[in-house]
């Protein structure tokens, strides 16, 4: 799958919105976890042209995206709603919601969606514990780095499940906190740190832990456990341990929010002779990151 433009959200025109994103990440907290540079960075990579197409990739190597209509839930400052549209002429709905500590995001959309000329209506106002749609109306459910941050991640599982419809296809994207990194502060981690405990860890990695107060803990067992009481509804199509184990053995994956760390990590594990040893035991703990849960809806 390829994109028809070669560059769209990075349009010159529209780096003020950097500026907008990091203050929005300053008021939410997040500048706690990384410095101000570092918020700069991660702000120009949400609405990176590349990061996008990868995550619409990864996506697509489970379901056919074209002709088909997708949800993405949580989609945040609207770079993969507008992009998947105008670049790919995809039919991709977002779902964020427009309350005070999201505001930003709202309005960052809100500019993005005008400047490429694309309907207000395709990013709905909303949470993913009561989503605003009847039940089947998508064929595709999307969303990454959402259900760590949700009030009720169960409620948006069961909610994106009914969303869509029969035979469709539902891809979360989530952080393990079972595994040896933690994306948020860009550090690497201890896995099944309780939240006490990874309080007084981001303190002593001298950084400010009340950002973790708003985080669920989630990891591959978690997951899976809520996974086997939908059974009855969906089948799990995978894990995501293939794409782990792909980015270890190629270490082709892009220092996106201070991944460079890992990548140095992996080119250390494949000069020690290590990557195959790590890999399997990623796959034994749990340990595997970030966790792409795939399900296909029975019927």
């Amino acid at each position: 799958m390829k994109p028809s433009a070669a560059v769209v959200l990075g349009r010159p025109e529209l780096r003020y919105l950097d500026d907008v994103i990091v203050e929005s990440l300053r008021r939410e907290g997040f500048c706690g976890p990384v410095s101000r540079r570092d918020a700069h960075a991660l702000a120009h990579d949400v609405l990176s042209d590349q990061r996008i197409d990868e995550q619409l990739e990864l996506l697509s190597r489970s379901t056919p995206l074209q002709g088909r209509r997708i949800l993405e839930v949580g989609s945040g400052w609207g770079g993969l709603v507008v992009r998947g549209r105008v670049a790919y002429g995809l039919e991709i709905f977002g779902l964020e919601p427009s309350r005070a500590e999201f505001s930003s995001a709202w309005t960052v959309s809100r500019a993005l969606l005008q400047a490429f000329s694309v309907p207000d209506h395709v990013i709905v106002n909303g949470r993913g514990e009561a989503m605003p749609f009847a039940d089947a109306s998508f064929d595709v459910v999307y969303s990454t780095n959402v259900l760590e941050h949700v009030d009720d991640p169960i409620a948006v599982l069961n909610e994106s499940l009914r969303v869509l419809r029969p035979g469709g296809v539902l891809q979360m994207v989530v952080p393990n906190y079972g595994s040896w990194w933690e994306g948020h502060y860009g550090v690497f981690w201890l896995p099944h740190l309780t939240p006490a405990l990874a309080r007084i860890y981001v303190r002593l990695l001298g950084r400010d832990p009340s950002y973790l107060r708003g985080l669920r803990f989630i990891s591959l067992g978690t997951l899976r456990r809520w996974a086997r009481t939908k059974a009855d509804t969906a089948v799990v199509l995978g894990w995501g341990e293939d794409v782990f184990a792909e980015r270890l053995r190629t270490i082709e994956f892009q220092p996106w929010a201070a991944l460079g760390k890992v990548r140095t990590a992996a080119h250390w594990l494949r000069r020690a002779g290590l990557t195959d040893a790590f890999i399997a035991m990623s796959r034994w703990f749990g340990w595997v990151t970030p966790i792409v849960l795939t399900l296909r809806k029975r019927g």
